[in-house]
């Protein structure tokens, strides 16, 4: 379900979706497999959105940062590398212990930047 969507899903609409096929599906088994997907890399939580999207590269153990489009609700992930060591770095100097760290860009996809104003589609709204 997750893998399929090209932005980010809410745990409810997971729940929704996942309801059409198992009717005794319940919050806390959809907040459960979350956590495991999570854990075992191959979901990320979009912290400003309150929702998830399915990693693209789960081989891929370092860091990453998330670029959200605010009209459409595209996800890409990216990989610098550098980015998330530095930020590790200067907080190693300042005796800061990292724990999680997430990087999330918003902003416009090329798609929606192309489209012609009454084309967009609806801003995807933040809490």
């Amino acid at each position: 379900m997750i893998a399929g969507a090209s932005g980010g899903l809410k745990a409810y609409e997971l729940l929704d979706r996942l309801a059409l096929e198992h009717a005794a599906a319940r919050p806390p088994t959809i907040y459960r497999a979350l956590e495991f997907l999570i854990e075992q890399g191959l979901v990320h939580r979009i912290e400003s959105l309150n929702a998830y999207v399915a990693c693209p590269c789960p081989e891929h153990a370092h860091g990453f940062q998330l670029l959200i489009c605010r009209h459409c609700g595209r996800v890409e992930e990216l990989h610098l590398d550098d980015v998330n060591a530095q930020l590790s770095a200067k907080a190693r100097d300042l005796g800061f212990r990292v724990e999680r760290q997430t990087i999330e860009l918003l902003g416009s996809c090329d798609i929606c930047l192309c489209a012609p104003p009454q084309a967009k589609p609806a801003t995807t709204e933040t809490p």
